[in-house]
């Protein structure tokens, strides 16, 4: 055990991990001093001054500025750098490909588009390999991995898509596939996870605090956020609310796509309003289109089932915020609205306050960017 080899190893460790922290402090603090550096992390002066010489010299940071004292040197700023690495994220939808480069302040720097022609995992294969080229051509090799965000049950640590019903998907191996087609490091996550990790990175709001993010799309899902950290569960089983079974007197049963029946995603998401729709001989152009006795009565069944699934897990969690993310599919602006009101209602007899309650939209760039955080994660911790 006490081989050059290990010790080597254990050096090298100790530097990624002092790197990291040096990084994390100037993504938290934006524009930071040396010295703030110092107390942020506890590193001594000296080792803070080697990493950061270290890293200018990488790209990974850079000297921005000047910090005037009353005396004595003034002391160079240190800023992310936005050349040395950069992440791609994908959204994976039923009909396209959405990609976007993200630098290292997390910026949204190129965007392509693709239209996805097919549901079978090789044309979704090919089809990101054509956009995730298209999009980093400019930047060559600097991109360091591949986010993929994916509607459905995802097995982040595994690279497994689990089940997603919009793409008709089972245990999946995606991440392998996909990074054998493109020689990267891939994650694949689900469209509440990578839209929480957006609202967790390169901002304050929500740091260390406990949340969950309901999405509301095509399907549903949540992510549950524990002291700023998404908390996947067993399997990444944690946030699977989707096939939770709520039922209502007198109400006529409906299948789900699982195989059961009265599953919130056959009266709340996208695909169970659609088919609602569907029973009544309506397209769900006609239910976004007009407004109709039918919109509202597919509104109030989705929202109340929602607010009893919500209220049922977030009173079990206990979170300080409520977000209700909808994304693009989910195109019925008072479903948001209408849920968080029934919502309210199911604490009222509660013996403490409900939690925070936001509504926040979804789209695609959005979980893009936040499944391209997650890759760029790996760079401020070695452990994520």
């Amino acid at each position: 055990m006490n081989s050059t080899r290990t010790r080597v190893g254990s050096k090298q460790l100790i530097r990624e991990i002092n790197e990291a922290l040096v990084l994390d402090a100037v993504r938290s603090g934006g524009v930071i001093s040396r010295s703030a550096i110092v107390r942020s992390t506890g590193l001594s002066a000296a080792t803070v001054t080697g990493i950061a010489g270290r890293l200018v010299g990488l790209g990974l940071l850079t000297e921005v500025d000047e910090l005037r004292g009353t005396g004595g040197r003034p002391a160079r700023l240190l800023g992310l750098g936005r050349e040395a690495v950069f992440a791609v994220g994908v959204r994976l939808s039923a009909d396209a490909v959405l990609a976007v480069l993200v630098d290292l302040h997390g910026d949204v720097v190129a965007r392509q588009d693709e239209r996805l022609a097919a549901l079978d995992v090789d044309t979704a294969v090919r089809t990101i390999t054509r956009a995730v080229k298209g999009v980093s051509k400019s930047v060559g090799n600097k991109v360091i991995g591949i986010g993929v965000a994916v509607s459905g049950v995802v097995d982040r640590a595994g690279g497994v898509v689990r089940h997603s019903g919009s793409l008709g998907w089972e245990d999946v191996g995606f991440a392998a596939q996909l990074g054998t087609a493109l020689d990267l490091p891939v994650t694949v996550d689900s469209y509440a996870n990578s839209f929480a990790n957006g609202l967790l990175q390169y901002g304050t709001e929500f740091s260390g605090r406990d949340l969950v993010v309901y999405s509301i799309g095509v399907s549903l899902g949540a992510a549950v956020v524990v002291a700023g950290r998404i908390h996947r569960g067993h399997n990444g089983t944690a946030g699977g609310f989707a096939h939770t079974r709520v039922f209502a007197a007198g109400a006529p049963s409906r299948p789900c796509h699982c195989g059961s029946s009265d599953c919130l995603e056959a009266w709340a998401s996208r695909w169970g309003m659609e088919r609602e729709a569907q029973r009544n001989e309506l397209s769900w152009n006609d239910v976004t289109k007009a407004t109709s006795p039918v919109r509202a009565r597919i509104v109030e069944a989705a929202a109340g089932r929602l607010a009893l699934g919500i209220a049922a897990s977030s009173k079990a969690l206990g979170p300080e915020t409520i977000v209700i993310a909808t994304t693009l599919e989910a195109d019925l602006p008072e479903l948001a609205t209408a849920t968080i009101a029934r919502l309210q209602a199911e604490y009222e007899h509660e013996p403490y306050p409900a939690p925070a309650m936001h509504h926040a939209a979804a789209d695609g760039e959005t979980l893009a960017r936040g499944v391209a955080y997650e890759v760029l994660d790996g760079v401020f911790s070695p452990f994520r």
